[in-house]
């Protein structure tokens, strides 16, 4: 049921919920900026209408997964606990959600950018519910930001050149909740950014940017790092060549485009998932300034699952991802593509998985494990860093899919109970192990316990039911053979169905 509550920024629609008897307030759909369509976002926290916000879910424009197919996919990525059908689609979803269990007093604050490959999303899927945290004294703000071709393609306006808009929209969002929070109860001190997927990329990106980092205080990055960027003369080019490859004659003619059509539009990943060098966000690439240590020392978490890649181990794909069913084409595909670094690397991953299928997932896994072991080594240089490596199942499908890449979240926002699953006893005690240390992190910037990474190069496994401190696995091959670019040859061979000639 529907409540309104009067607050200094205007009258708010609230939820009301008991929740392991603390009374959470959830906030939905509060507009945080406004934009045109590839335009740049305005902040806005001055609000005339009555009430403020929707008290719904909202949803920017994005295509549509019958979850019917995951019948027999059975990928993780197309549950319904991940995909936004419940919300309201507009072009104008500019907004954030708040849950809260007082809006009195200081309490740390999580601000969370939820993943989908820039393509889909939202801040009010039920997997990243925010109430159960809420409950145990934080409160947790998700976000949206524009998707697919409005929030990441280079597009010229008006002979201008507009670029980084989703990576804005989320920066805007970050400001609203510096300046905004402590009406919600939170402490604006205090308020830790996390990200996963794509998400953890915008973070990482956050982290490099000398205005965003204004606005968080600690960060959290899951299953992803700061991508190396395109310069603007790069983004020009894609921005001619995005127009000529979907036969648009003018950039009028994309702003015609119904959103329906917009999002349908031939869009690689790898270019949406590329910022742009604009010297406003960036002034200059994200690895670079991570490389120099050129950025604002935060404590920093971060970390990836085990099974990355298992939620696309199905046969109907093994001929499009490139995966040999036998041992001779195996280690012929792999000389050929990899060399002798793919070859030394196959060989070490066989130690643990003997299976040719299953070490071929493994290497392609490699590209998040690798990129995290670059990203603890230059953080720790800076700031307290802490690693993690997940590797607690949920009982989905029977474990199938082992701690697939997202696994960690229905136990840190402990939205077990809200997925189509059969929650057991070994899942409770595991969601309380590992939501006790972010909870910690997020609160303190600290884990008791933990060793941060940069001590003796550990990171923390999460496994069984313990949580316990390792080497981070396979760095002695990781860095005998990552100079090679063995491990960009695996990720491009992986990716090889975007059009590498998008820009020509």
């Amino acid at each position: 049921m529907n409540n309104t509550k009067q607050l200094n920024l205007g009258t708010f629609v609230y939820q009301s919920e008991n929740v392991d008897g603390v009374e959470v307030q959830s906030f939905l759909g509060i507009p945080y900026a406004k934009a045109e369509r590839f335009g740049m976002p305005i902040m806005i926290d001055t609000y005339k209408k009555t009430p403020v916000n929707s008290g719904i879910g909202m949803r920017f424009p994005q295509n549509y997964v019958p979850p019917v197919l995951n019948l027999f996919l059975k990928n993780p990525m197309m549950r319904k606990e991940i995909l936004t059908q419940g919300d309201k689609t507009d072009e104008n979803a500019f907004v954030l959600n708040i849950w809260t269990n007082s809006t009195e007093g200081k309490k740390p604050v999580l601000v969370f950018i939820h993943g989908g490959g820039f393509t889909y999303g939202s801040g009010t899927t039920p997997l990243y519910n925010g109430k159960y945290l809420a409950s145990k004294g934080i409160v947790v703000v998700t976000i949206n930001y524009r998707l697919c071709v409005a929030g990441f393609i280079p597009v010229m306006i008006d002979g201008k050149l507009s670029v980084n808009r989703g990576f804005f929209d989320q920066q805007y969002a970050l400001k609203w909740v510096r300046k905004n929070i402590g009406t919600f109860g939170g402490d604006a001190n205090n308020i830790t950014l996390m990200g996963q997927s794509a998400g953890g990329l915008s973070v990482s990106i956050h982290m490099m940017s000398e205005e965003s980092t204004k606005y968080f205080d600690k960060l959290i990055v899951c299953s992803a790092g700061a991508n190396e960027c395109m310069n603007l003369e790069t983004a020009e080019k894609v921005a001619s060549g995005f127009l000529k490859n979907n036969r648009l004659s003018s950039t009028d003619e994309l702003l015609a485009l119904p959103a329906k059509k917009l999002i349908k539009l031939k869009m690689p990943l790898a270019l949406l998932a590329t910022p742009v060098i604009d010297c406003v966000l960036l002034k200059d690439d994200a690895r670079g300034l991570m490389k120099r240590g050129a950025f604002s020392p935060k404590p920093v978490m971060l970390g990836t699952t085990e099974d990355e890649l298992e939620m696309v181990n199905n046969k109907s794909w093994y001929k499009a991802l490139g995966i040999a069913n036998n041992e001779s084409d195996f280690q012929k595909q792999t000389a050929e593509k990899y060399g002798e670094e793919g070859l030394l690397l196959a060989e070490e991953l066989r130690k643990t998985y003997p299976n040719v299928v299953d070490v071929q997932f493994k290497m392609m896994e490699m590209f998040f494990h690798v990129g995290a072991l670059r990203d603890l080594k230059l953080y720790s240089a800076k700031a307290p860093c802490y690693g993690y490596r997940m590797n607690f199942v949920p009982n989905i499908w029977n474990g199938k899919r082992g701690a697939y890449h997202c696994a960690e979240f229905p136990f840190i926002f402990e939205t077990l109970h809200d997925i189509n699953m059969t929650v057991t006893e070994k899942n409770l005690r595991q969601s309380k192990i590992i939501q006790s240390d972010w909870l910690e992190f997020i609160k303190n910037g600290r884990i008791p316990g933990r060793e941060t990474f940069g001590e003796n190069g550990k990171i923390t496994l999460y496994e069984n039911t313990e949580a316990t401190m390792i080497n981070f696995p396979y760095r002695d091959i990781i860095e005998k053979i990552e100079d090679s670019g063995v491990f960009t040859k695996i990720l491009n061979s992986f990716l090889r169905g975007s059009d590498e000639n998008f820009i020509a």
